[in-house]
């Protein structure tokens, strides 16, 4: 169950909580073209306009928005057709919730908790504007936070109109991430970096999101190692998905970091790890060597 927080990006991935809480609709007073809100906890979240992305990729629709006062909210759905989408313990969508600076260091999610009275919820996209690629829909569900037992409710969400991009955009000509995969060489043409309470990942991949390799790690990782990448401790580990769903993660490997410039937001270090299917379903492994990576972060 761990694994599924991790696509990111992960991710970076309904049931219905209560049968009594009603639909929102997307049209009244504040809901304009390009807006991203919902409310948590009783209190309004607005995605500010500069901090919120939507991509459909890869047989994946990511939207991921960042308030004014840092909280981040990432929904990841396993399709790219209009309906509703189930998130909950079992599901392969998720939705996660957190802050972006390091004062609150777990995340909440859609598929931690032990059933759907802890976490889950809907996500219905309402329509897809292929010619203007725009899209529309509403969300509601419950996150919960297994390291302490929390739980935030968030409701009335609304996407409306959001421009989304259907490729991933091309890396930063500083940054750099390559691996020997399965005795191949490979180079993401794609380097994406987040980070969301105390947790960084870095994912690269070509630009249709295949062949894609992530790296889990706190935020505040210290220059040295090797760090264990295991994907059982949940602190350090690797993700490998040579196709876009799915994957495989690190059950032995070693990551070693060179550089983490609090200051400047850039990290420079080597890795290698081999990669099993975390479901069990297949015996197939990966294994990934000879491993490097200078990526900036926010």
């Amino acid at each position: 169950m761990r694994t599924r927080l991790f696509p990111v990006i992960a991710a970076f991935i309904l049931l219905t909580v209560s049968s009594c809480r009603k639909e929102t609709s997307i049209e009244g007073p504040g809901i304009v073209a390009g807006r991203f809100m919902a409310t948590i906890d009783g209190s309004q979240w607005i995605a500010v306009d500069t901090l919120k992305s939507v991509t459909i990729v890869g047989g994946l629709i990511n939207l991921t928005g960042i308030s004014a006062d840092n909280q981040q909210l990432s929904i990841t759905l396993n399709d790219t057709v209009p309906g509703t989408y189930k998130l909950n313990q079992e599901a392969t969508s998720i939705a996660v919730y957190g802050y972006i600076d390091s004062s609150n260091s777990f995340a909440y999610s859609t598929n931690q908790g032990a059933d759907s009275t802890q976490a889950g919820g809907t996500v219905t996209v309402i329509s897809i504007d292929a010619i203007h690629q725009t899209i529309t829909g509403t969300f509601s569900f419950t996150v919960f936070r297994n390291v302490d037992g929390k739980q935030k409710t968030i409701t009335d969400g609304i996407f409306y109109q959001l421009p989304y991009n259907s490729t991933l955009p091309p890396s930063s000509t500083v940054d750099t991430m390559t691996a020997d995969i399965d005795g191949q060489h490979w180079a993401a043409k794609s380097i994406l970096s987040s980070t969301l309470s105390n947790v960084m990942v870095l994912n690269g991949s070509f630009l249709d999101g295949t062949q894609s390799v992530s790296l889990l790690m706190p935020q505040n990782i210290v220059a040295g190692g090797p760090y264990t990448l295991d994907y059982t401790g949940f602190t350090y580990y690797g993700f490998y998905s040579p196709q876009v769903s799915g994957g495989y993660a690190s059950t032995t490997g070693h990551l070693t970091i060179l550089q983490n410039d609090l200051t400047n937001k850039r990290i420079r270090g080597n890795f290698d790890f081999n990669a099993a299917d975390p479901t069990g379903q297949s015996s197939q492994t990966h294994q990934l060597t000879n491993g490097f990576f200078s990526v900036g972060y926010q």
